[in-house]
């Protein structure tokens, strides 16, 4: 983004702490404001008929939320905070505004939606070609892509939720990651000690998802 556009936005940018669990809207709710992550991670969700509700995305640094479907303020999903941190917060209005009369912001929107279709559809091509360790790696590396640090305050039943896979297949992973010094794991708290040793053990997937991790 030119530093001309951040001018303008500047004024109308209000940063936000965020907590976990707050939310940010529901489904078929008004949007009224646009999020701009920038330490905490927003989750994306849909409610399932017996009254739970499943993550199809999860929003960073990378990217935004609240845009609704294509700009507008209609929106399909549930918006919750994953991880605590902050968040520039646009209203909507404004946000929309921009998108009509500014090609380049327009493309840096677009941008953000591939990324995020991207991110929806990889894990089912990923779950079915690449082992469970090599799908936690890429979830650990993925998660820390849209944060500020290098530790993520999360249990091995939610890296098990969010994959659809086992607890005691991550906790098997983690070991032997942690065993090999790429991790340290403590009570709800992992922290990567060697990032360039744990990404190449990432699939393909991770680097299709960031074209600009080296191989």
């Amino acid at each position: 983004m030119s530093s001309e556009k951040c001018e303008i936005l500047l004024p109308h940018l209000q940063l936000s702490c965020l907590e976990a669990g707050q939310l940010i809207f529901r489904p078929q709710e008004l949007i009224q404001f646009a999020y701009f992550p920038v330490t905490t991670i927003i989750a994306l969700q849909i409610d399932i008929s017996d009254g739970s509700s499943a993550d199809i995305a999860w929003v960073g640094k990378e990217g935004m939320v609240g845009s609704g479907v294509m700009g507008s303020n209609q929106n399909f999903s549930r918006a919750r905070v994953k991880f605590s941190g902050f968040a520039y917060k646009l209203p909507l209005p404004i946000f929309q505004s921009e998108l009509a009369q500014d090609r380049a912001f327009l493309k840096i929107w677009m941008a953000a939606t591939r990324q995020m279709i991207l991110q929806i559809a990889m894990p089912s091509v990923c779950s079915s070609k690449h082992s469970n360790e090599q799908q936690i790696v890429r979830w650990i590396l993925n998660t820390l892509d849209k944060t500020q640090g290098q530790t993520l305050q999360v249990t091995h039943q939610e890296i098990a939720d969010v994959l659809g896979i086992r607890r005691e297949s991550v906790t098997l992973s983690a070991g032997r990651l942690s065993h090999e010094g790429l991790i340290e794991v403590s009570r709800g708290q992992l922290h990567v000690l060697n990032r360039p040793q744990l990404q190449a053990r990432a699939c393909e997937c991770y680097r299709i998802m960031n074209p600009i991790a080296k191989h």
